[in-house]
């Protein structure tokens, strides 16, 4: 067999800008335990092997990585379709793969181990499934089991999966649920503490949105959603997050799978959309019926025990049942007091959002009456006493097609108007202004004069 230097192959295989023939290689991040040097060895291992030097160039996000096409369309059902017709291939953008990310990829092509740390899981495992390396002991697969270890470790590590998953959304959530599987381990035994997510809000809207649908799909119960999108709501300054962003991140939330206190927490809360609080208060005034519902049925059935029916003196689990139905009682009638404050609140802020649009909407239509009288003024002026053989004198023009006169009653109020006969109709055969209407309205009816007298 041949030399490596008889076969003329690179001595870099990976290169921090492809333009240059540098021998230097830039430096991984310390999480990452593929090396430049790790993965060239494997690389001139393989072409001492195969006596074949590398024949495909990779590029991510600048770096340039020189490997044998055999190796990693093997591995990746992505690189077999695009390698098919170019040996020259850009990675990053579109895919969203770090250079570090792809070099433990390259490395496990070569030798199908790669070492994996709460610090590069989740890039892994997010490359592994952008570039198709599902089969049954692909490294999609070797990235999943490692990182259920890593985020079922504890909430430290747990915590550092998710900072590391943030600069990968939404594909680290669209190709694995892995943020939504995050946020699930840190939450899963301190549901009332949501302290922990501090990071959900370096979240875009969009990205959340996403995020936060993911979790709701996967939670049956969504106080935990609710909570953390109250959190990033509210550490992203309610007023920098707009009405439809709002809407967005907050339809996730089912209010059906929310518990009492989160729904009546919903309703009083300023922060979220007036879709949402209708939706909560519609559901909780349900639930309350149906807890009122409940409590009396039972407090009867005890009444009918204790004083009639089997005729037998109550036991302490009676009183205690009896108790705890009155105390729940008392518990909901407080809630829908709240509630029904909060919604008197809400009508309130309805009818004076209604009243400012009638008084705009009242404006626009006195505007456009005002835009209209004027131009019919400046379109026609009739003259009282200005006609010539029957003929309305308009401008300079003469019309014997039918006019349109308005009259005003008034003077001052509402004015009405109605069509006349120019050729019928002389204005100075009337003496008062009602004897005139009098006789255009005979004439727009066909009224005989001789009927009036």
């Amino acid at each position: 067999m041949r030399g490596l230097n008889h076969l003329g192959a690179v001595e870099t295989i990976y290169e921090e800008e492809c333009e240059f023939s540098s021998t230097s290689s830039p430096s991984p991040s310390p999480s990452f335990s593929s090396s430049p040097a790790s993965l060239n060895s494997r690389v001139k291992a393989w072409s001492l092997k195969i006596g074949r030097e590398t024949d495909v160039l990779i590029r991510v996000r600048g770096t340039c990585f020189r490997l044998h096409k055999d190796r990693v369309v093997s591995q990746s059902s992505y690189l077999k379709r695009h390698l098919t017709e170019t040996l020259d291939l850009t990675l990053s953008p579109p895919l969203n793969i770090t250079a570090e990310a792809f070099a433990a990829v390259a490395e496990f092509c070569y030798n199908g181990k790669v070492q994996m740390t709460p610090g590069n899981v989740a890039e892994i495992k997010t490359a592994a499934e952008l570039l198709g390396m599902t089969a049954g002991d692909g490294l999609s697969h070797v990235a999943e089991r490692r990182f259920r270890e890593v985020v079922g470790t504890n909430q430290e590590c747990a915590s550092t999966v998710l900072r590391s998953c943030l600069p990968l959304l939404p594909e680290a959530e669209t190709t694995a649920s892995l943020v939504s599987r995050c946020i699930e381990a840190l939450v899963c035994n301190s549901v009332h503490d949501v302290s922990c997510l501090n990071d959900v809000k370096e979240m875009q809207p969009r990205d959340f949105v996403t995020v936060a649908e993911s979790i709701g799909r996967r939670l049956e119960n969504h106080d935990v959603l609710y909570k953390m999108v109250d959190l990033y709501l509210k550490g992203n300054k309610f007023e920098e997050v707009t009405e439809e962003e709002r809407n967005g991140i907050c339809n996730s939330i089912d209010c059906t799978k929310l518990s009492s206190e989160r729904l009546v927490e919903c309703v009083q809360n300023p922060r979220m959309p007036l879709r949402l609080v209708v939706r909560a208060v519609l559901v909780e005034h349900l639930n309350t019926r149906h807890s009122i519902a409940l409590a009396s049925a039972q407090r009867r059935q005890l009444r009918f025990e204790s004083n009639g029916g089997r005729r037998r003196s109550m036991t302490l689990g009676d009183f205690l049942r009896r108790d705890a139905a009155l105390r729940e009682t008392e518990k909901l009638r407080t809630a829908m007091d709240s509630t029904s404050a909060r919604i008197r609140s809400l009508e309130e802020e309805v009818r004076c959002m209604n009243k400012i649009l009638r008084e705009c909407e009242a404006k626009e239509e006195e505007e456009e009456r005002g835009v209209v009288r004027s131009e019919r003024s400046a379109s026609f002026h009739f003259v009282a006493g200005e006609t010539e053989n029957g003929r309305v004198k308009k401008g300079e023009r003469y019309s014997v097609s039918s006019s349109r006169i308005q009259f005003d009653a008034n003077h001052e109020a509402r004015r009405s108007s109605f069509s006349v006969d120019g050729c019928n109709v002389n204005p100075r055969t009337s003496g008062t202004f009602g004897r005139r209407m009098m006789i255009g309205l005979k004439n727009a009816f066909r009224v005989p004069n001789s009927a009036s007298t």
